[in-house]
């Protein structure tokens, strides 16, 4: 291809980067569903840097569980085998740290093998964000084979998971107007 080709070629993946991530940001401001736009943000997350599937979990208050709140890719019997170490994950997240397995067959966080087997993911990418306080996200990705991440797919996905942030934060606030709105009214 040369030199010239790999240019334009990286360009080309910058310019669907970001013209996704303008859609995005008009879902949020046209003030979609957020189911909607979680699963556009997943699907995103998964066709953009060629994985077979991705989540968005929210860490519910005071608790260690990790709601699946939207899915792209992956079957239900995955998401609730339990493969990757919640007690874990769940430190991970809150201190903020990027979580990569990039060897399921031989990393420790991984509790059940088979069912990512079954599933066919070998490697998984999680970037955690806080979406307030008290509140915790995680957008994972998955892979079939061994992953090297580029820099503009972490930048990719690390905007993606914020935006995500925003659309949760942007539902909440809503709810709240509308219960203060529904009050004023009685």
């Amino acid at each position: 291809m040369g030199y010239s080709g790999d240019i334009h070629k990286k360009q080309s993946i910058m310019d669907s980067y970001f013209y996704a991530l303008v859609r995005v940001v008009d879902l949020i401001y046209q003030d979609e569903e957020i189911g909607d736009i979680l699963h556009f943000i997943v699907s995103l997350a998964t066709e953009l840097t060629g994985a077979k599937g991705s989540t968005i979990r929210v860490l519910e208050t005071g608790t260690f569980n990790l709601k699946v709140v939207s899915n792209y890719g992956l079957s239900m019997e995955y998401l609730s085998s339990g493969a990757i170490d919640y007690g874990q994950s769940v430190t991970e997240i809150r201190q903020g740290d990027r979580i990569i397995i990039d060897d399921f067959e031989n990393d420790t966080r991984i509790q059940n093998l088979d069912a990512a087997k079954k599933e066919g993911v070998s490697s998984v990418i999680g970037i955690p964000f806080t979406v307030n306080e008290t509140t915790y996200s995680i957008l994972r990705v998955y892979y079939r084979y061994k992953k090297t991440y580029t820099d503009e797919e972490i930048e990719l996905l690390n905007s993606l998971g914020k935006l995500s942030c925003l659309a949760i934060m942007r539902r909440v606030v809503n709810g709240i107007k509308k219960d203060y709105e529904i009050d004023r009214t009685i």
